[in-house]
């Protein structure tokens, strides 16, 4: 039963059971004065299996649950991943993901500390570039999405280049590009001019944030090939790592120099991984959670014969790499029996330019539909610079300009999926996913219940007629314009 409410900021009135920061800090102050020795005391009496913490789940395919992470939990974790990956006292990290979600508050800041690494916190995530600035992050810890928008304006900059220096950008590229992807497949690269391309453009994308990362660090969601090979042809190496918060939370971690694009690493120290009935992947280590908090029926559910089920879906390759499929209660199992994993899919749609957000729909459905969040920013530019006329984002959704260039998209795609796998219909949304809207989580996943819920009438208007054999997304013949590639 909830006793009280301590906001860190100054939001709510004091009553009975609310109580502001000030006034717990200092109760403790009083306390300190009373008896210095006091907080070393009880820190005494913590033994390894206490509980340290409880953090709850995401929620994206259900009700969030507490999990109770012990103190052994959390620093054999922290332990194994720096057996992994070397960080020390000459470190700089920048810290901007919540910690109320255990891979920051793991990898961004109980790590950076057991390593001595110096440890900045930016003002916000608005702020993270500028920050970078002046910081000067040696590493750096963010979800996919971050990675991803930083390629995409990166792009989107040199997009805006004068020819001569668009020329020098895309042909610097392609040589980061050719040396990134022999580094990925452990092989050494031949690539002289390596050294000039990176001074002409990879030395100038690490200047923007703060000329010194060396390394950066990915988890919370899976991390696209393209952005991966991006970011080491740009001189910074994205680490990508697995885990849940039930698993303090690192279960695999790639090794620096070793990554491979498509993988989140073999095993750390201390963590066994097998795969179990209907592809799900299994772990027992001593980072497996006490359970969760007052709810006995999930834990059992959860942990069977010794061992966690994730619930996600994935393989081990020949090198002991794990590779996450998809979550095992996201695959989609149509009106025909056949089963689609919906995260693959969906991470190419938001590979293109024009879409930030994307989710498929079919789960006891006829066929498969999306729901597509565009870049509006994009779109809109796009409009007004050939005088397309719109008054909203709804009209400007609608015109059949923009319904073809996305309908294109779509189209390349389903040419290289299974049929049973093709998008044969889908609505572009007029906001926004947001986490102060629930769709998104802290970790910026999308919470799937609560965006079916909110569409359902839109979801169902896509299944209302069948779809045409072109798809029904409302294609227009004119030929693409180049940008929309």
């Amino acid at each position: 039963q909830l006793e009280f409410l301590i906001p860190m900021e100054p939001a709510l009135a004091e009553g009975p059971t609310e109580k502001s920061w000030d006034l717990v800090t200092g109760y403790g102050a009083l306390a300190r004065a009373a008896d210095p020795l006091l907080f070393r005391g009880e820190a005494d009496l913590t033994r390894p299996d206490d509980l340290a913490t409880l953090i709850y789940t995401s929620g994206t395919t259900g009700e969030p649950k507490g999990t109770m992470l012990s103190h052994a939990n959390i620093s054999a974790n922290t332990e194994a991943c720096l057996k992994v990956i070397t960080l020390s006292p000459s470190d700089v990290s920048l810290c901007f993901l919540p910690l109320s979600h255990i891979f920051e508050r793991m990898a961004g800041l109980y790590t950076m500390v057991a390593a001595g690494v110096t440890t900045a916190f930016a003002r916000s995530i608005e702020t993270v570039a500028e920050d970078a600035s002046e910081v000067r992050p040696t590493v750096m810890t963010a979800v996919p999405r971050f990675y991803e928008k930083v390629r995409m304006r990166v792009l989107e900059n040199a997009r805006s280049q004068p020819l001569l220096r668009r020329g020098i950008f895309y042909w610097a590229l392609g040589e980061g590009l050719r040396k990134a992807r022999a580094h990925l497949a452990w092989r050494r690269p031949f690539a002289p001019l390596a050294p000039l391309a990176d001074r002409l453009v990879g030395a100038k994308v690490r200047a923007r944030m703060g000329g010194r990362l060396r390394m950066g660090f990915s988890g919370g969601a899976a991390l696209h090939p393209m952005v991966i090979e991006f970011f080491i042809a740009m001189g910074i190496p994205i680490i990508e790592g697995y885990g849940l918060t039930e698993t303090s939370p690192v279960i695999t971690l790639t090794p620096l120099g070793r990554e491979r694009a498509g993988s989140v690493g073999p095993p750390i120290p201390g963590a066994e991984v097998r795969i179990g009935p209907a592809g799900e992947i299994l772990t027992r280590s001593p980072y497996v959670m006490l359970g969760y908090w007052h709810n006995e029926e999930a834990t059992r559910e959860a942990l069977r014969d010794g061992w966690f089920h994730t619930g996600d879906v994935g393989f081990l390759d020949s090198d002991g790499y794990l590779h996450i499929t998809d979550r095992l209660k996201d695959l989609l199992v149509t009106a025909g029996g056949k089963n689609v994993a919906p995260q693959p899919i969906e991470a190419r749609l938001k590979a293109s330019k024009w879409v930030t957000e994307a989710m498929l729909i079919g789960d006891h459905r006829p066929y498969i539909v999306a729901l597509l969040v565009p870049n509006f920013e994009r779109l809109e530019g796009l409009a007004r610079r050939n005088g397309w006329p719109f008054a909203s984002r709804g009209e400007l959704l609608a015109h059949p300009e923009i319904l073809g260039i996305v309908q294109r998209r779509m189209d390349r795609l389903n040419e290289t999926l299974a049929p049973f796998e093709q998008i044969k219909r889908f609505a572009l949304l007029d906001q926004e996913m947001t986490q102060e809207g629930g769709e998104l989580t802290p970790t910026l996943k999308v919470r799937r219940r609560v965006v079916r819920e909110r569409h359902a009438g839109l979801i169902e208007s896509l299944y209302a007629s069948p779809p045409t054999p072109a798809n029904g997304g409302g294609a227009t013949t004119r030929t693409p314009e180049p940008e929309e590639i």
